[in-house]
């Protein structure tokens, strides 16, 4: 009796109650085991970060309302395979299986157009920030720094831009 609520409890801290996916700890451990994987299976992983444009600009009930929307953009979007997460505040990422850097900017682009059909269209745009392995890093971390990266000029450089990672590996 005291194991299942002991699980229960554990799964409860690794969600995130607006969006309903698990939280950035979750995807750092996700991260280590699809590495892995993709290394053992000699096939490419890209992780994808989604900054809600203008998200600290939001009153609070739309900032809940704007994760929301592209959680579940999100979920109806990607393959059910691929590992979704609220990694901070408005801020998602996703993990895509055996997805190429081309693979991953056109799932990146198709999030972006799958949120111009929400009624939220006028309030809710994204700039993402791309990484793939093993050509933009050969470790997890290394992965989830250069997808960072990638977010961060792409929020720099204005809203709604994807950008992919420039670091590249010898």
């Amino acid at each position: 009796m005291s194991t299942g609520g002991h699980s229960q409890l554990g799964a409860e801290s690794i969600t995130d109650p607006v969006s309903g996916l698990p939280d950035g700890r979750f995807f750092e451990l996700a991260a280590d085991r699809k590495v892995a994987l993709a290394r053992r299976t000699l096939k490419p992983i890209a992780v994808a970060y989604f900054a809600i444009d203008d998200y600290s600009g939001f009153a609070p009930y739309l900032r809940d309302h704007a994760v929301r929307v592209l959680s579940r953009v999100l979920q109806n979007t990607l393959r059910d395979s691929d590992t979704l997460c609220l990694l901070r505040e408005g801020v998602l990422a996703a993990m895509l299986d055996d997805t190429s850097e081309t693979g991953a900017v056109w799932a990146a682009d198709r999030i972006r157009r799958a949120l111009l059909e929400t009624p939220a269209r006028d309030v809710v745009t994204i700039s993402a920030g791309l990484a793939c392995y093993p050509s933009h890093a050969l470790g997890p971390a290394e992965l989830l720094a250069e997808a960072e990266k990638a977010l961060a000029t792409a929020i720099q450089l204005g809203p709604g831009r994807i950008e992919i990672a420039t670091a590249e590996q010898n």
